[in-house]
């Protein structure tokens, strides 16, 4: 008995985590949205049900995991998640297709993320937002093989998250708390892409 509401538990605190994605991310049933770095896929499956006439974008670097998200969406016949392999430096994604993506405990593996930052830039639409869903650098702990310096430890620090995608060209919108673990207290920061403005230049007739 123990082990069922244990397991219970834990499917109700993955869908209020899922719900708090839509939100942030101001999905609606028609929404694309994209997973980078899903990992075995649970959270793009249960996105598809929120945007039924959407698409979830589900990407990962990792064959095996890869081969975790297809297994994942055929079981659960989610036609809308579309899996994409991506790269280090690259989503792979299409130009523009989405109108929210979500990194989650992901940024701070990231080997170059100037370059992936600019991906992720490509792959959002105008005005669509990009959180970034981490947690500061753990006291006595080393950062994963191959991030930048400037980490400081596992995990990474949001002035780091803030200057890197700006630097990208996204606009902050806002830092809050948010409800992942017990243990460790995570962030998420919500980015937008900015709309593209039009420069009118006056001709002079003389």
């Amino acid at each position: 008995m123990t082990v069922v509401l244990l397991a219970t538990g834990i499917a109700v605190a993955a869908d209020s985590e899922v719900d708090h994605i839509v939100q942030i991310l101001g999905l609606k049933p028609d929404s694309r949205v994209a997973d980078v770095g899903a990992g075995s896929g649970e959270i793009s499956v249960a996105l598809a049900s929120r945007v039924p006439r959407g698409i979830v974008y589900s990407t990962e670097v990792d064959p095996q995991l890869i081969d975790k998200i297809r297994n994942r969406v055929r079981k659960a016949q989610a036609a809308n998640v579309i899996v994409i392999t991506g790269r280090a430096d690259d989503t792979q994604l299409p130009a523009d297709c989405c109108d929210g993506i979500f990194l989650r405990k992901v940024y701070h593996h990231l080997t170059n993320p100037a370059a992936m930052d600019r991906s992720l830039y490509r792959s959002v639409r105008p005005d669509g937002r990009l959180a970034i869903i981490d947690f500061e650098p753990l006291p006595g702990t080393r950062p994963p093989a191959g991030v930048p310096a400037n980490r400081s430890g596992h995990g990474v620090p949001k002035r780091i998250v803030e200057q890197e995608l700006t630097a990208a060209g996204f606009e902050l919108l806002k830092t809050l708390d948010w409800p992942m673990s017990s243990t460790v207290k995570h962030y998420c920061m919500l980015f937008r892409k900015p709309r593209a403005t039009l420069v009118l230049t006056s001709l002079n007739p003389s």
